[in-house]
């Protein structure tokens, strides 16, 4: 060493301890962004495990959404993703680092030291991956389609910033229009809006088919279909034969439900509209049920609100937020029994007739109550004002409200509902399904419906795009520690280099110093030699 004491060079021992001391510190960063990528290369293993688990949900949500399914098979099926949904959970609350814990929710903000000063860190956020809390997913249903006209939609923020205008689409029941045209011009563009849309249009029957006669003015979407007697049951199939002998121009199908009620459904999504006397026996007797044009979903996967403006003509479902069903569904809430208002909000209940009706105004019961076949026709000692169980009929199969403002305010307005004015949740909707109600294979768990297989798909979607983008954050760590660790392997090498030039001694002159020393050394010894042995002559000649 050049400098072994304070003496050798005062100001050059100060230099080289603070750089020896700076090279040491570089050498510990190094080691902890090292640790902090094999901790986070543990994560990003986990994860990858629970994207598998995912993909494997999503198959069977997959295979589950057709209706060559049983409900046997069905079931089988949302057995397995029970488990697997399990095993997700499982992988989310034991995968840990050093007893650290970095899947469930707690890895947050936090620091890895990687420089040779205080502060010089990078920090770290794994999400959590628990199925409560991916896979969040926003289901948005609009009200009840009752009239026709021009529809407008916009999307409000849709990037956070702009909104977003659709092409303006006809409701009504004639060809390439309808909630299913509104719902084509939005799915053109979801990849730019993130924002999906289904819908359904159906009428059900109020009740099994009862024998009866339709007149000779019955049409449905402006096809004379004419005269037809049907048996109870429908036993013979006249009424649906009838229907269906002209669905490719009405775009209307018939069939009878398990519950023998006739359901009237349009699949490329234009409307329904009832004309002339179906009878009273079909169970679709009001003019309400008559003019049907469905009801539009929308679901988002970032699970972020969906707000749609229109132009205000009372076409679309959505104008009234107040009466649009919104529910946010995780992947976990997909395992158990669904809820009616996410049942809704999902589009299970897209459809007039079955279950209860709402009525507003005190003549619309009685009009009901006076129709022929309705069982409540004057004389049968249950016509409005006859008090003979009047109270229970409305409690079931209907529920009455004095006014339509009366809906908005006699529920929203109670104490504790969670629903007061500017709270901002869905009063009527969850109103009205509440009372409407939804039938029970309609909640059932996860991909036992056809509805529920479909929600499912859409969910697990979320939940990968969620892991994914926790996974790409936590890519993106590793690759800044790994640039910071090369980075700092060079600085210590250099500070380790210029320490050495200060600390040490300059070996190449050193030893040329030595060389010469030697050199003159052996010399001087030489030249001693010779002197000896020049004397050593002089004696032996003196002899």
């Amino acid at each position: 060493l050049r400098i072994n004491s304070a003496k050798d060079d005062a100001s050059g021992l100060a230099i080289a301890d603070q750089l020896r001391t700076q090279a040491s510190t570089l050498g510990q960063a190094i080691n902890n962004g090292n640790d902090a990528n094999s901790l986070l290369q543990t994560a990003d293993k986990a994860m990858d495990e629970q994207t598998k688990i995912l993909d494997a949900i999503k198959t069977k949500a997959t295979q589950a959404a057709q209706d060559g399914q049983s409900t046997k098979t069905r079931n089988m099926l949302q057995a397995d993703i029970n488990r697997l949904m399990e095993e997700l959970d499982n992988i989310a609350n034991t995968t840990s680092f050093n007893g650290k814990q970095l899947l469930s929710g707690g890895f947050t903000n936090q620091e890895f030291q990687i420089g040779s000063q205080s502060n010089q860190t990078i920090k770290s956020t794994i999400g959590s991956t628990q199925s409560s809390k991916i896979g969040v997913t926003r289901f948005e249903t609009g009200n009840q389609i009752t009239a026709s006209g021009d529809v407008q939609l916009s999307l409000i923020n849709y990037n956070g910033l702009d909104d977003f205008d659709y092409a303006g689409v006809t409701i009504s029941y004639s060809i390439n229009t309808g909630v299913g045209a509104l719902a084509e011009e939005i799915n053109k563009v979801s990849d730019k809006t993130g924002v999906r849309a289904s819908y359904d249009v159906t009428t059900t029957g109020l009740y099994t088919v009862r024998a009866g006669t339709t007149g000779a003015d019955f049409a449905i979407n402006g096809v004379n279909i004419g005269s037809i007697t049907y048996q109870a049951n429908d036993k013979n199939g006249s009424l649906v034969q009838a229907i269906n002998a002209v669905k490719d121009t009405t775009g209307v199908e018939a069939s009878l439900d398990e519950f023998g009620k006739l359901v009237l459904k349009s699949n490329d999504g234009r409307g329904i509209v009832i004309t002339g006397s179906m009878g009273a026996g079909s169970g679709i007797t009001s003019d309400k049920m008559k003019t049907n044009f469905g009801r539009l979903s929308l679901v988002k996967n970032n699970g972020q609100d969906i707000i749609i403006s229109t132009n205000g003509n009372g076409v679309s479902g959505f104008e009234n937020d107040l009466f649009v069903s919104q529910q946010s569904v995780s992947l976990r809430e997909s395992k158990g029994l669904i809820d009616g208002n996410k049942a809704d909000a999902m589009g299970f209940n897209g459809h007039f007739g079955g279950g209860r009706h709402i009525i507003t105004t005190a003549s619309s019961v009685s009009a009901f109550m006076s129709s022929a076949g309705s069982g409540f026709s004057a004389g049968s000692g249950f016509s409005a004002g006859s008090g003979q169980n009047y109270s229970q009929l409305l409690s079931d199969k209907f529920v009455f409200v004095s006014s339509a403002s009366a809906l908005s305010n006699a529920f929203i307005m109670s104490a504790g509902s969670g629903f007061s004015v500017g709270s901002g949740n869905s009063a009527n909707a969850q109103l009205r399904t509440d009372n409407a109600g939804i039938a029970v294979a309609d909640k059932t768990a996860g991909v036992t419906t056809l509805k529920g297989a479909m929600a499912v798909m859409d969910i697990a979607d979320t939940a990968i795009a969620n892991l994914d983008t926790i996974r790409a954050d936590i890519g993106s760590v590793q690759q800044q520690i790994e640039k910071t660790i090369n980075n700092i392997t060079t600085t210590q090498v250099n500070l380790k280099s210029a320490e050495s030039t200060i600390r040490d001694v300059d070996f190449a002159s050193e030893s040329a110093n030595y060389s010469k020393a030697n050199i003159l050394a052996q010399s001087g010894s030489y030249a001693l030699a010779q002197a000896n042995a020049a004397q050593q002559n002089v004696l032996r000649l003196l002899q």
